[in-house]
């Protein structure tokens, strides 16, 4: 979103990990478990990320609101302070760069205070986790966070699948399937030194080289190997499988993405 503002001096100060992934059961449940082991680290949870978001697109409305009808509001101002009001002026308001200033300043209280209360628990890294958030808001998120860090997790759809529906058996495949390949593409070219890609086969596969990268990447330490080194996203394991023609369906619902990214998986 192309804004005019000034973030305040202080947001550079916040440093949150802004974890993602293309559904749920695709590994942001998994992070968000292992920032919780670990000795410097916790990690909060879908809510939260939901709460800070409403208020980035509150402050963001409201601030572009003011931004387009600028000339007016410069106008208003201006015969106010003049002494020549020339007519009703439901646009007088504060100078712009003041007025988006205040605005843009409602989004920082709830990131502060979460640090603030991770700090105190000796807990200096903290994560936000949401599934399905788009590269873009993603963007505006680490616009307005200067010092935060993005993570993209992703997993197989299959495996996906498999999970959506031991927790929920009348799930839609196709919708699931669908979500899955949009979110895998959106984030196919998004790219920044601020964003890790971690594939969740590989906390199963080399379970150290994945916490290397997790640990150095966010300044976490003594995160729990077990954690991470799970098949099933779940805290639980599970003896649920999908049979041979769901398999296929989502083979072909996730042809595309699946070529780029597990094309050993291509029927």
């Amino acid at each position: 979103m192309d804004l005019e503002v000034i973030l305040p001096a202080d947001a550079e100060a916040l440093t949150p990990i802004l974890i993602t992934s293309p559904n749920n059961c695709a590994g942001g449940a998994m992070l968000q478990r292992a920032f919780c082991t670990g000795e410097n680290s916790i990690g909060f949870g879908d809510n939260l990320f939901d709460e800070i978001m409403s208020l980035v697109d509150w402050s963001f409305s409201l601030v572009e609101r003011h931004q387009n009808q600028k000339d007016w509001e410069a106008e208003a101002i201006t015969k106010a302070l003049d002494r020549a009001p020339a007519r009703w002026m439901p646009e007088l308001a504060l100078p712009l760069d003041v007025y988006t200033a205040s605005l843009m300043s409602v989004i920082y209280n709830l990131p502060f205070t979460l640090q603030s209360y991770a700090s105190d628990l000796g807990r200096e890294v903290w994560s936000i986790s949401r599934a399905g958030i788009a590269s873009s808001r993603m963007n505006d998120l680490g616009t307005v966070l200067p010092n935060s860090k993005m993570i993209f997790v992703y997993r197989n759809p299959l495996d996906v699948v498999q999970d959506f529906l031991r927790d929920s058996p009348d799930a839609n495949v196709r919708d699931i399937c669908d979500t899955w390949n949009t979110v895998m593409h959106d984030y196919l070219t998004y790219a920044s030194d601020r964003l890790l890609k971690l594939r969740y086969e590989d906390a199963t596969d080399d379970v150290d080289k994945f916490l290397t990268s997790l640990q150095d990447f966010t300044g976490a330490k003594g995160i729990d190997p077990a954690v991470v080194a799970v098949e099933s996203e779940s805290e639980l394991g599970s003896d649920y499988t999908i049979g041979d023609d769901l398999k296929a369906l989502v083979q072909r619902q996730c042809e595309d993405m699946l070529a780029v990214y597990y094309p050993e998986l291509i029927a």
